[in-house]
């Protein structure tokens, strides 16, 4: 993991499970150059985002932080925030009274239903017709202008939900916009640990993102120190594979390459 990034990170003040110091900690000990925390965002009432009272306490502690270990890693602060059809203008408030290195745009809410951790409604459309209402929500979220990357892109197969048919048309579509809006796109290997037992996005997926030079990112979405770049071995050799040689990294919301 030498000289890698991990900008999907969360602590304790969203749903992690340990604080930022002790991220940090682990992610020094497994070697890797940069990383970057995203912390749950969200406008609606959930338990697994930050509490708004508590955004301040992010930005000081952050700060705090990456002076103690700047000779050690560089310390990147990130949200992870939800889009949310209809809340664009509060969602731009929002991310405007924080100074953040980047900002993940991620769908977790097809209306009010969290369709991450409530399988209830699952089965209420085929699974074309989700498919197509999710990534419909996914370009809505890239054509904002709001963020620099897309979360876990096709995360609505986590619990193994699947289309009935091939839906490379309306990936491609998605890729299009987010080519268009100049975003990036994260491998997120968290979902190797999730039930579809994949990286979000899936390894073709990642394959037409090399066909659009949509530039990427590496991110372990951990929620605890044992996460922190977990299997980024199996996705280094995947990104090489498809012809990636480089990755994003942020600061102030300005990119960056790096070779890998």
């Amino acid at each position: 993991m030498i000289g890698l990034t991990d900008y999907h990170i969360h602590s304790v003040l969203s749903d992690g499970k340990n604080t930022h110091e002790e991220m940090i900690q682990a992610a020094i000990e497994k070697g890797l150059a940069e990383i970057g925390f995203s912390d749950h965002v969200c406008l609606k009432p959930v338990e697994w985002a930050i509490n708004h009272v508590d955004l301040p306490v992010m930005v000081q502690q952050i700060q705090h932080l990456k002076e103690k270990y700047q000779d050690q890693i560089t310390i990147k602060l990130g949200a992870e925030v939800d889009y949310l059809e209809g809340m664009e203008d509060e969602i731009a408030k929002l991310i405007d009274t924080l100074p953040l290195d980047y900002v993940i745009g991620s769908v977790h809410f097809i209306g009010d239903w969290n369709f991450d951790v409530d399988k209830s409604l699952y089965g209420k459309w085929s699974n074309d017709r989700l498919y197509e209402i999710y990534f419909d929500l996914i370009q809505k979220a890239a054509r904002t202008g709001l963020f620099d990357i897309i979360g876990h892109m096709d995360i609505i197969k986590k619990f193994r939900v699947y289309p009935e048919s091939n839906q490379s048309q309306l990936f491609d579509e998605t890729l299009e916009i987010i080519k268009d809006q100049n975003l990036v796109v994260e491998l997120n290997t968290g979902g190797f640990d999730r039930p579809c037992a994949e990286f979000t996005p899936s390894p073709a997926i990642i394959e037409r993102c090399f066909h659009y030079k949509i530039p990427v990112t590496l991110t372990s979405d951990a929620h605890r120190t044992e996460q922190i770049g977990r299997h980024f071995d199996s996705a280094v050799n995947l990104l090489k594979s498809v012809g990636y040689q480089e990755l994003v990294r942020f600061n102030k919301r300005v990119r960056s390459i790096a070779t890998f």
